[in-house]
């Protein structure tokens, strides 16, 4: 898979979640931006909604991983 140039966005804050009442459609994330009057909002699909819990979950067990003592 190639590597894309990435968009680099300086975020605050996660202002809101917004989950659709259909499993289907996903959910929409707003974003407070840092030094911008807009606001940020990614609507992911619902397979991308998996991937990003997936995808935080195993960096919260990598995070713990380091935390706890050995």
């Amino acid at each position: 898979m190639s590597r894309k140039p990435a968009l680099l966005l300086r975020v605050t804050d996660i202002w809101s979640v917004t989950v659709s009442n259909d499993p289907a459609e996903g959910a929409i994330l707003r974003f407070t931006m840092e030094g911008d009057p807009n606001d940020l909002d990614l609507q992911l699909p619902a397979l991308a909604v998996v991937r990003l819990q997936t995808l935080l979950l195993e960096a919260d067990i990598q995070q713990a991983s380091l935390t706890v003592p050995q």
